[in-house]
């Protein structure tokens, strides 16, 4: 193999798998986010954005090896259980969650009160699957600290309200 092509390789190779951390902030991976955003508004996600939205809420764990035959569960984050929407799919769902992330890091709109698909000072890792005729959102972090927040802030924002009281007239 000539020694450029070699070389080339083993950068390529590098780069993919470097034991290096990822150094980029959350502005910086917001702003990577933000130029996909065109047409996803903060508007258009209102509806995802409501805790009505959500069915319900669970931890959401990775297994890792602890041994050579055991495995050990670690939590990463939250799984939030999210209703369908007519014309909703789970590619816009997640460019909707991803685009209010990029926006909230970037100062461009505001979080909602225990906004579980942001997390201030942090990116969170946003992935959503079909599930049931609805849509399983997982927010994850690799930190057992902000991993705990995210799913504390979820549990929060799905719990059930009380309705509003309404006023009576004398």
């Amino acid at each position: 193999m000539a020694p450029a092509i070699l070389a080339a390789v083993c950068l390529s190779a590098c780069a993919v798998f470097s034991p290096l951390p990822d150094l980029r902030t959350a502005s910086d991976r917001a702003r990577e986010v933000e130029p996909r955003c065109e047409g996803f508004g903060e508007k258009d996600a209102a509806n995802v954005l409501s805790p009505q939205a959500v069915d319900f809420v669970e931890a959401s764990y990775s297994h890792t090896p602890a041994g050579p035959v055991d495995r050990q569960a670690r939590l990463r984050g939250a799984r939030l259980h999210v209703r369908p929407m007519p014309g909703l799919t789970g590619e816009a769902l997640l460019r909707s969650l991803e685009c209010h992330q990029a926006a909230v890091t970037l100062g461009k709109a505001s979080a909602v009160a225990d906004d579980p698909y942001v997390l201030p000072g942090s990116w969170l890792d946003l992935d959503v699957d079909s599930e049931r005729g609805g849509f399983l959102v997982l927010v994850r972090s690799d930190s057992f600290e902000e991993a705990r927040a995210v799913l504390d802030r979820a549990r929060r924002f799905a719990a059930p309200r009380p309705p509003a009281a309404v006023p009576t007239r004398p």
